[in-house]
């Protein structure tokens, strides 16, 4: 079902000697290719929101044109391939997503033969099986592959500064709410 990546295409707008590089607008869907609002240049919390939407936006789309599956079920896949057998509540958190989205993202996963339910103990464990650890694997290469091209034109060590900014904006959240 997986079609061949290909580059994505350079929009027409050149890039401005000294300005920010052209934006590529091949996704066909309006909320990715729309332009980032002028607020994005005055706050940062706008910008990272606008690219998670885009971000979010363009897997679900990709996720579903080329394997069936939205982009909760795909978060719980890459979770339970990288944790193994575990509860429903661990496989949510693992993924971060809502336990009520998880449980029915689950149960399409289930219902597909993506992944079976066995009991450890009193508590029930969802883990992956052949067909959707075959899957998890396809969908890890295309995961790096997106990823790579995300970060076009970003070395390692700026890709690795990256990772680790985002990572301290994310502990810094709950003091943004504070008054």
């Amino acid at each position: 079902m997986a079609t061949e990546m290909t580059e994505p295409s350079k929009s027409s707008t050149d890039a401005q000697p000294g300005g920010p590089p052209a934006r590529r607008t091949d996704s066909s869907d309006p909320v990715v290719d729309r332009a980032v609002p002028a607020l994005a240049d005055e706050y940062i919390a706008w910008l990272i929101t606008g690219l998670a939407v885009r971000l979010s936006r363009g897997a679900s789309s990709y996720y579903t044109r080329h394997w069936g599956i939205g982009s909760t079920e795909y978060r719980l896949m890459m979770a339970l391939g990288r944790e193994g057998p575990c509860t429903a509540v661990r496989a949510a958190a693992a993924a971060d997503v809502d336990k009520a989205a998880a449980s029915r993202s689950l149960q399409v996963l289930l219902a597909t033969g993506l992944v079976d339910l066995l009991r450890s103990g009193r508590q029930m464990e969802t883990r992956l099986t052949a067909e959707g650890r075959a899957l998890h694997d396809r969908l890890r290469a295309a995961s790096d592959e997106r990823d790579r091209r995300l970060t076009t034109g970003l070395s390692d060590a700026e890709v690795a500064r990256l990772c680790t900014d985002l990572r301290r904006l994310i502990d810094n959240l709950p003091y943004m709410n504070k008054d």
